[in-house]
Order: structure tokens, then sequence, then C-alpha cells
């Protein structure tokens, strides 16, 4: 049987996977068609450019469709071809670079009764080294971040590689504690983090790419490195022939290349260990019930595919997953349990622990609103983080394109490139009309309207409170285009202090009550949980709670949607075009619209008259 990098990593994950996947003995002599190879390939690479384009608190993960595949697609091509054109500047020899994995160079395995294939995006060859380059739409940032304070466990070399810091001429200590080195080093290794992701899918490939030469008695040595975005390139706003030059800018380029031999070299044993793991696997298919894990990857797009089946143990509401904070586990009696400890222990529900399992106080107040079916109400806290908004409010909400390529000037690699906002005007309390109070603007094209939109802002919020809906988007979002348009500085930073977020109410902000006068104990303690809200603040859970409206049945109904939607406009007909436009604004303008029907479900809970 031949099977890809793409099944390896899938196959290892559990011991289930191989046989949910129908693998039949018939087939274990079968071979991998190109096409099959290319398609596996670009889906994978496509879940990850849409994993890095997701709303990182898992809010508004959805079900990636081959719409969304089709749409996004031409961004990771320009990805892989903008790599492949820029390698040569940093690599002597031949080149064999392809967008058609076909003549891409390939490599086969025969490892026991298991026929490994894979190619290299860019394959480089000088002399008797070889060098493979794995093109990945994310950025230099996830590996940068690795280290202590300022400074990082990656630093280029002479040639602008980045190499991990015992590799260069420089002494580990002028940079960080050995500790501190050590600690994150140890993120590329974890397979389900970050960084590790994308180190674990090269070493695979390392992996299969060794034992193809060994069998062939070649004698060549390799290095292997990741072209990934690089996160510190800022577009200066040059194009050619209508689209986006990316020249070098102030020393960096939009790639970067970084060295992951040595790192990868020290994961071949486990790899080795893990293929014996996916024969058995495979030799022997078990489709047993097997315990859920990390490595299920249940809130990523590159999730296991058969997280339906395995996780249809999970109640749909008031699972043990509801709980805030899950990820840092429970304690009973001194022992830490993590949540998979207590899910593959027949725990599935909230109540299915009692609550001596509960350190901290947000989970006790959501075991107790549950058991009462009655939510908890802080009405103090809630009725003094009222009084903080002056009217007239501004209920406002920004929907962004965080494309991987920069678009416009000033902008760097995944930057959330604002293309839409909606601005509900409440000038009274508690009047606000959904369509005559309501003012937004959408662009109808890829073309730059960032300043049309920014003017036409400005114009319309004046004195009073600037009322979003997770503060930390729209306040970067301004400050960034303050940054970009200087003649609308003064004006936005303006905009950004009068900013107030409503979730500081809902939930908590403890730095807020705190200045209002709060104890710490006090000031951190959530002021609002329903159970219906099932372990989400989201505006989407939250909505339904104050009033009759929700987003479901809208044809665009969440935030990656509206990107996708967005994505399309090029290629759409008039008519679908116009249609389109309409549901963008519909959805929008819920967001907006949402925010004063739960502040005026607040101020009806607690009784508040301004």
């Amino acid at each position: 049987m031949a099977i890809t990098k793409t099944k390896f990593i899938n196959y290892i994950r559990c011991p289930r996977y191989a046989a949910l996947d129908n693998i039949k003995k018939d087939k274990l002599d079968s071979i991998v068609t190109f096409e099959e190879y290319k398609k596996e390939e670009e889906e994978t690479k496509l879940l990850e450019l849409l994993d890095k384009m997701y709303d990182e608190t898992g809010e508004d993960i959805i079900d990636i469709t081959s719409s969304h595949m089709e749409t996004m697609m031409p961004y990771y091509n320009e990805v892989e071809i903008l790599a492949g054109h820029l390698a040569p500047k940093y690599f002597n020899g031949k080149f064999r670079f392809a967008r058609d994995t076909q003549n891409q160079e390939s490599f086969d395995a025969l490892i026991g009764n298991i026929r490994y294939i894979c190619y290299a995006d860019i394959y480089n060859e000088d002399n008797n080294e070889f060098r493979i380059i794995e093109c990945k739409a994310t950025t230099t940032k996830k590996y940068l971040k690795l280290g202590f304070k300022d400074n990082s466990i990656f630093q280029k070399d002479k040639d602008g590689i980045y190499k991990l810091l015992e590799e260069l001429d420089v002494k580990i200590e002028d940079y960080m504690p050995i500790e501190k080195y050590k600690e994150a080093k140890s993120k590329l290794i974890d397979k389900y983090s970050g960084p590790g992701h994308y180190v674990y899918d090269l070493a695979v490939q390392r992996f299969m790419i060794e034992n193809d030469l060994k069998q062939n008695n070649d004698k060549r040595t390799g290095k292997y490195y990741l072209a990934v975005l690089n996160s510190k390139y800022v577009f200066d706003g040059k194009y050619e022939n209508g689209k986006p030059k990316y020249d070098e800018i102030n020393g960096e380029d939009i790639i970067s290349f970084i060295d992951l031999t040595s790192i990868t070299e020290s994961m071949m044993d486990n790899i080795q260990k893990e293929s014996k793991l996916v024969e058995g696997y495979i030799n022997d298919l078990h489709a047993e019930k097997y315990p859920l894990g990390t490595y299920c990857e249940k809130k990523k797009t590159v999730k296991c595919k058969y997280c339906d089946i395995c996780w249809s143990i999970i109640p749909e509401k008031h699972s043990i997953f509801t709980y805030l904070f899950n990820h840092k586990g429970f304690k009973k009696d001194g022992i830490n349990y993590s949540v998979f400890d207590l899910v593959n222990s027949g725990k599935v529900n909230m109540l299915d622990i009692d609550e001596s399992y509960l350190t901290r106080d947000i989970n006790i107040i959501q075991r107790r609103a549950l058991e009462n079916n009655d939510p908890y109400v802080d009405k103090k806290k809630i009725i003094d983080g009222l009084k903080q908004i002056k009217y007239p409010i501004y209920h406002l909400d920004f929907e962004t394109f965080n494309c991987p390529l920069p678009r416009f000037k000033g902008e760097v690699p995944y930057s959330q490139s604002v293309f839409q906002f909606s601005l509900h005007i409440e000038k009274e309390p508690g009047k606000c009309d959904n369509e005559k109070d309501h003012y937004g603007f959408l662009a109808k094209d890829h073309e730059d309207h960032r300043e049309e939109l920014i003017k036409y802002m400005c114009d319309l919020i004046g004195e009073g409170t600037v009322l979003v809906y997770n503060e930390s988007f729209e306040k970067t979002r301004i400050k960034e285009l303050a940054e970009i348009f200087p003649e609308y500085r003064e004006r936005l930073l303006k905009i950004n202090s009068q900013i107030f977020d409503l979730m500081n109410i809902v939930k908590n902000k403890t730095s807020l009550y705190k200045e209002l006068g709060y104890n710490k104990e006090e000031a951190k303690k959530i002021n609002y949980y329903n159970p219906d809200m099932d372990g989400s603040y989201s505006i989407k859970k939250v909505l339904p709670i104050f009033s009759n409206i929700t987003y479901q049945g809208m044809e665009v109904a969440n935030g990656v949607e509206a990107m996708v939607t967005y994505a399309k406009f090029p290629k759409l007909n008039k008519k679908d075009f116009e249609h389109k436009y309409q549901k963008l604004v519909e959805y929008c303008q819920q967001d907006t619209y949402a925010m004063f029907k739960v502040l005026e479900g607040l101020k009806k809970e607690v009784d508040y008259k301004v």
C-alpha cells in the first residue's frame, strides 16, 4: 500500500483513524495516483491557511466547504510562486520548482509493507548536497516569538536565513537564559503546537526522503527548510500590471527561510517508531473507540475528519468542555485531571463531576447557574459598568480580510484589512431603529477603499461612546489605520479613546472594576452568566438571551463567511454580486444592532434607568 505524508500524519493520530478511513485488505498493494496526492496535499495546505485566518478564540470555527477551498487556493498558490522565485537569492545550485506538483521532485520509499510517497515544493541541489524547501502559508511570527522577552531562539545568519542560536557563532546566554531557550525550543517538537505543526510535517517528509536515498544507495546529504511569509515585511504599495510588486523593502523580503535541519534530525528516531505503529494500524484494522485527546485537534481546521464519529459521545449542550478555561484542567483531592482524563473516564456532561473538582470561581458560577436553571447576575457590577456609557452611543463593528499577502500600502502578511464597517447610532437611551439609525460602508471590489471608509466613519462619529464587542480587535484596526493614514491620525485616535467594550459589562474586565473601587477578588469575578450561553461569551450566543434575534438561517452568519464572501467579489456576475453584497451588509448590520439589543437586555435585567 502507498500512503502520502498527509495520510501518515493522520494515521498516527490514533489507532482508529486507518480503520475509519475504509482501508481494505485488498488495497494494501495499491498505489497513490498523482491526482490523489495533489488533492490531499492541496486540501491540507488550504486547511492550514484557513486555520491561520480563523478567529483564534475558536468561536468562528466552521466546516470548510469546497467553495472556501476554491476561493482561497489562488492566495496559497501565490505564496508558493513567490517562494520559488526568491529561493535562488538565498541558495546556490540548480532548482526544481513547479506549481504543478507532478513536475516537482518526488521521493518513494518502501518501509515494511508500506510505500511512502512525497514531493518537494522546492528542490535545490549543489554538488553533493541537496535542500528541501517546503512552502507554508504561515508567518515567521510563529517562530520569532519563541524565546525570552524580545529575543528569539531564531536569528538570521550572514546569508539572511533564520537558524537556531546554537547553530550560530553566538552565545545563547547573551540572548536568554539557557533554561528559557530549551523551553522555547521544546515547542518545535510538539506537533500540536503552532510552530511544531509545520516542523513535524517537514520531519515526516525528511523521514520519507532519507529512506528513499538509503534504499537507492544515495550518499548525498540534505538540509531542510521552511519557506514562510515574513511578518516583518511591510508592503510599500507598488504595483505592476495591477498586481502588488513584492520587492525587497528595508532589507526584508516577503518570504523568509528557516533552517530546520537539526531539529528535524532529532525527530527521526521517533518518526521511525511511529512508522511501525502506522504499519500496525493498517495491517490490523480496528475501529474500536479510542480515547479523545489533543490529537483530535477539534478546534482547528486541520481537525481529524472523523471527529463527528468519535466526539458523538459529547453532548451538544452543557458538555464538560463548556467549563471556561477547561484546558487548564481540574483538581480533586490534590490530584490534577485534564479535561480529557475526565471525558475518557465517562464524565462528559458539566454535572458529571461534582463541585469539588472546580477550583475556579467562574466554573462554580457556571455549574450553579445550570443546576438551578437560573442566570448568575451581579447587578451592582453591571449597573456600575453601564454608568460608564455616555450618549450618544455609536455601536461599531468591522469586517476584515486577513489576506496571506499584503494587498495595500502599509499592510503586512495577514493584515486584518478592513473592508466594511457597520454603525448604529443610538442618540437617546433605548431609541435605535435597525434601519433608520444604521450607517455603513462596504467596499464594492478589491481596490483600496480604506481612506473612503475612514473618512465616512470619522464624519459619522462625534462625541459620546463608541461601543464595540471585544475592543482589542477594533482598537488595533483603528491604530493600524492611524499609522497608515497620518492625516486622519488625530481623529482616529480620538475615536479609539471613546471606545468602550460591551463585553466588559456582560463578562468582566478586572482593571475597569478595580478603577471603580472594587477589590481584586470582586473585580475579577464575572458579571453575568446564563446556562444558554453554553460557556461562550460570543455575541452570537449572548444575543438570543436578550432578544428574539438569531444568526441562525443567515446566508452570511459569521466572520469567516463574511471574509470568504468578500474574497469572491471579483469573480461574481452582477446578479450574484448584488445578492452577496446585500447579505454582507445584513450580516455586519446585525452585529451592531445586536449590541444595542444586548445593552437593552442588560439594562432590563438589572432594572437600570439612565
